[in-house]
């Protein structure tokens, strides 16, 4: 962010935080893409598109199918946390990689 404030301050780069960002970039695109395609296969008819707009029964139908899915994926990682999973106790790299960012800050 301080790079669209100040153009021409130097930059510097953390390829461990730059690395975490790309972890989740990678699995909010997939999320987003099982989303995508799940959807559109349940509510979009295969037999050829008449028309280049979705009608009114499809959107809503893409509606609900998003929203289902996304309170499901809320819930599902809501009962995960109370379960005790966490970076620390299942991610062994990430205690690694806790100690490396605070070391270089």
């Amino acid at each position: 962010m301080s790079y669209l404030l100040n153009p021409f301050a130097g930059q510097e780069v953390n390829p461990e935080r730059l690395e975490i960002a790309q972890i989740q970039y990678d699995a909010m695109n997939h999320t987003f893409n099982n989303i995508l395609y799940s959807c559109l296969e349940k509510c979009i008819p295969h037999e050829g598109y008449g028309e280049g707009e979705l009608n009114k029964g499809e959107m809503s139908c893409i509606d609900r199918c998003v929203a289902k899915i996304h309170f499901s994926n809320r819930l599902i990682g809501a009962y995960v946390q109370t379960q005790g999973f966490g970076p620390v106790t299942h991610l062994p790299h990430y205690e690694k990689l806790k100690k490396d960012m605070t070391n270089n800050e």
